[in-house]
């Protein structure tokens, strides 16, 4: 039972640090940064451990970019990020925060362009 309980909470949390991250992204908590502009960012899943006390934040951009400039842009302001993240979210512990680029659309694309050859 107390496994479920925390999975339960880790999903809740992670819930939680979407929306707050996405908000603050577009409330303009970091700026532009060179060609970067962060509400060209999608949060698209977050994945936090059962500890709480890590958080995978997966990435993809509205604009067709490569994630790696956003995902470097928001390592530059993780520290920001994971402090809004701490005023925002009831937990314990705030997470360390991990980006990575979500690639499931492309793989999504790459099993519907093989379903189509069949």
């Amino acid at each position: 039972m107390k496994h479920n309980k925390s999975c339960s909470r880790s999903v809740k949390v992670a819930s939680e640090i979407k929306r707050v991250v996405s908000d603050y992204l577009i409330r303009g908590g970091v700026g532009s940064y060179e060609n970067v502009n962060p509400l060209m960012i999608v949060i698209t899943d977050v994945v936090v451990s059962p500890c709480l006390q890590h958080a995978k934040i997966f990435v993809s951009s509205i604009d067709g970019k490569s994630s790696d400039e956003y995902i470097k842009f928001l390592e530059l302001h993780s520290a920001q990020i994971r402090k809004a993240v701490g005023d925002n979210v009831k937990s314990k512990f705030v997470p360390e925060l991990r980006f990575f680029e979500d690639t499931s659309f492309e793989e999504a694309q790459k099993i519907e362009d093989l379903l189509k050859r069949l």
